[in-house]
């Protein structure tokens, strides 16, 4: 009590705002108890309704980071009234592995929105006020279809008991684990600290518990507020961001389970899902995107850019960051000036659309916009992350990303029907082989009943194209549900007359084989499953246990006992043992610490050397730090940043909900959704509380909510409770029988107020 009472003396208008925001989803329906094979994310519609006049996207709560370049006297000013007045000595390593809380205290306990009894009638999103329960149903077979927004009749399966709970706990639990893994954060010192007034708990989301605002979660760098409330379609689950630091990383965000999809049938899926929709809070939000940092921990001045680009015939989005261009560019062995950025998404709706990687050049990465049992974490998506300025990756999680590994600039920069190979098919009258050979397939091709996008017309017909809009229709050979390669088990035999063996080590390849004396019949050019292995940096394959080589090119072989011949494919497409030649490699791939474009490295900053391989202080820390012998700049108390040259503010800036770049405290109204610059006389009518403080500047202008309900709530759940905190009513009997309470109360309404 005493150090509040010091601090209102002292400074008298120490500030802190809180600020929320709302998640509300829309799904496409399919029957209940159908088997669900993919998860449609819809991260993009939760937002952009978010977005809508008098709601907000997050709040800012600053919290203190244990590798701090924060002066002594600040933190003592800035954070007393959390209780921190030291600071820690550095640690050696500045990031350690993200500590995921997670909180299910919120599960089922909603009555509008969970699913407590069959024949309930809950709500999705938010149906309009004027409808009474149940009369705009969900009904996404309808014409048009409702998805969200709507009332929801829950069934049998939206009921979350025992069995599910413990399904939930293990998949986020698991899902927990591999982020602390994969990523490492600077680790909040003492207990994370989030808003009094969080986005979590708005708008059916979820109420932060009173001792998270007052005491603060130990051991967490972000906290994930778990419910269990019904969607529609094949949405497995949806997550985002409610709440963020001073540095714009996540610290909170609000995830949820549809009961349904927590079966056994569901796990891998479901496990895939909760990875995509954690990486969402993470940072790959569209909306994160202005917060990211540079090395040296100022707002990055171009994340994406948007171009139209001649060839694909539109305007695309791309990913320009440094990491990002850098991984693709080994990825697909595009090392020309051509490539610049990595693809976003562009179909699939606002559910989709710009918060994913284009699946068409990604296809089964698990942040393009449709998650399945196969999909695997690419380097892009772990260098996206740590290109945030807040993260440092673990590359060794990533998957391998078969889908246009080495296929070149072109394969990025060129329609997908000028693809070579396996990449791209046009008739459905052949079978071939799946992109990365493990099965054979066929080539999809529909006709629907509108015309494709002009610029997604491969066919005289504008009707026609491939089955994926997320990939651009583009067409492409898909896997026979028995046409697996690598599976001994299939339920189609191999062809003993065409040599064919299936097995882990067999793939599919082109062939006209026949056994000698045998027809093959009406297809002369067919394909077929046949074992290879990959010795001494040569390609081999075998007909009836006979092992040839192939050239490193491909092409064709033959085998006694059989007439026709088998074609190799070229030795990269199967065999990832020893160096791919690509036009335009760098020395040592420039050890990862830079970019390589035409053959020469351009290092990241903090590295030098032909192949980026040597650490250097930049800047020679800018005579703000000293140059330690690993080649890393030690700041100095003020700077920050990987040359020492970005000056910190006074935490009094964060606390006001100001951003900090360059030591200049910066606050955008226009960074938060549903709140815009107002005069202090325009506000004065809807406060009442805070009705005095705005009457001493009546010229001033305040951040605040369009709507005048939402003020009036603010008042209520956050200014109130923080001015019984700074003077409790025990307080308030005392000073007023000493000194009178006057002044103790107006610093305290004043501080609460701001």
């Amino acid at each position: 009590l005493l150090q509040v009472l010091l601090i209102l003396l002292w400074f008298g208008a120490a500030t802190s705002k809180f600020q929320g925001h709302h998640p509300q989803w829309e799904g496409s329906e399919r029957g209940i108890g159908e088997n669900i094979v993919s998860h449609s994310c819809i991260h993009d519609q939760i937002i952009e309704q978010r977005r809508l006049p008098g709601r907000k996207v997050y709040s800012v709560t600053p919290q203190f980071y244990v590798h701090s370049s924060t002066s002594n006297n600040v933190l003592h000013k800035g954070r007393s009234l959390l209780e921190i007045s030291e600071v820690l000595e550095h640690p050696k390593e500045a990031k350690q592995p993200i500590r995921i809380y997670l909180n299910y205290d919120a599960v089922g306990l909603s009555p509008d929105r969970d699913c407590r009894k069959v024949g309930d009638i809950v709500k999705l999103g938010e149906p309009p006020v004027s409808s009474s329960p149940g009369t705009r149903s969900c009904n996404p077979h309808g014409d048009p279809p409702i998805y969200g927004d709507c009332w929801y009749n829950c069934t049998l399966n939206d009921l979350s008991g025992q069995d599910k709970r413990h399904r939930l706990h293990k998949a986020l639990g698991q899902t927990a684990d591999w982020f602390k893994r994969t990523l490492a954060v600077e680790s909040v010192k003492g207990n994370l600290r989030l808003s009094g007034y969080s986005a979590c708990g708005q708008d059916g989301g979820v109420q932060l518990p009173r001792q998270y605002v007052e005491e603060g979660v130990a051991d967490a760098d972000l906290v994930l507020l778990v419910t269990t409330r019904p969607t529609t379609g094949n949405t497995l689950a949806w997550a985002v961001a409610c709440e963020r630091d001073q540095w714009g990383r996540a610290i909170a965000g609000h995830v949820n389970v549809a009961p349904r999809h927590l079966t056994a049938e569901a796990e891998t899926l479901l496990s895939a899902t909760l990875i995509h929709e954690v990486m969402h809070v993470l940072g790959f939000d569209p909306h994160a995107f202005t917060h990211f940092r540079d090395e040296r921990k100022r707002r990055r001045s171009k994340v994406t850019e948007h171009i139209i680009d001649e060839r694909l015939g539109r305007m695309v989005t791309r990913v320009v960051l440094p990491r990002v261009v850098m991984h693709s560019r080994h990825h697909y062995g595009a090392f020309s000036e051509n490539f610049t950025g990595l693809e976003l998404e562009d179909g699939g709706g606002r559910g989709t659309s710009g918060s994913h990687w284009e699946k068409r050049l990604l296809m089964n990465e698990i942040m393009t916009g449709s998650v399945d049992t196969k999909s695997v974490v690419s380097k892009m998506t772990l260098a996206l992350l740590e290109d945030s300025g807040w993260y440092q990756a673990n590359y060794s999680m990533a998957d391998h990303l078969d889908w246009g590994h080495n296929q070149g600039t072109d394969f990025l920069t060129s329609p997908c029907n000028l693809w070579k190979g396996a990449y791209h098919c046009n008739t459905t009258n052949l079978s071939g082989c799946t992109y990365n050979r493990e099965a054979e397939g066929y080539c999809p091709i529909v006709s629907y009943n509108r015309d494709l996008p002009q610029w997604t017309r491969y066919f005289p017909q504008a009707n026609k194209g491939g089955q994926s809009s997320l990939a651009d229709y583009c067409t492409f050979f898909v896997a026979y549900s028995d046409g697996s390669c690598t599976d001994s088990n299939s339920a189609r035999a191999p062809d003993r007359m065409l040599g064919e063996v299936r097995g882990s080590n067999s793939r599919c390849m082109a062939s006209s084989l026949v056994r000698t004396g045998f027809v093959r019949g009406s297809m002369t050019q067919g394909n077929g499953c046949y074992q290879h292995r990959c010795v001494n940096y040569s390609l081999e394959v075998a007909v009836d246990g006979i092992w040839k080589v192939c050239a490193k090119a491909g092409g064709p072989v033959q085998f006694p006992g059989f007439n026709g011949e088998l074609i190799c494919p070229a030795y990269h497409e199967l065999c990832s043992a020893g160096p791919v030649p690509v036009s335009g490699q760098c020395p040592n791939s420039c050890n990862f610490n830079g970019d390589c474009v035409s053959g020469k490295c351009r290092c990241f900053p903090g590295f030098h050397g032909h192949d980026c391989s040597k650490r250097y202080c930049p800047s020679n820390c800018n005579g703000h730090g000293t140059c330690l012998s690993n080649g890393v700049c030690g700041c100095e108390n003020g700077y920050t940043g990987i040359d020492c040259s970005t000056a910190v503010c006074d935490e009094q800036c964060s606390l006001h909900g100001g951003v900090c770049d360059n030591g200049v405290c910066e606050f955008r109204c226009s960074d938060y959704a549903g709140y815009t610059c107002q005069n202090s006389s325009i506000l004065l009518s809807s406060l009442s509380v805070c009705k005095n403080e705005l009457e001493r500047e009546l010229s001033g202008q305040h951040c605040a909510p369009s709507e005048a309900s939402i003020l009036q709530q603010l008042e209520e759940v956050v200014i109130m409770p923080n001015y019984h905190r700074l003077f409790p009513s025990v307080a308030q009997k005392l000073f007023t029988n000493l000194f009178g309470s006057s002044y103790c109360e107006s610093a305290a309404k004043r501080l609460a107020c701001w």
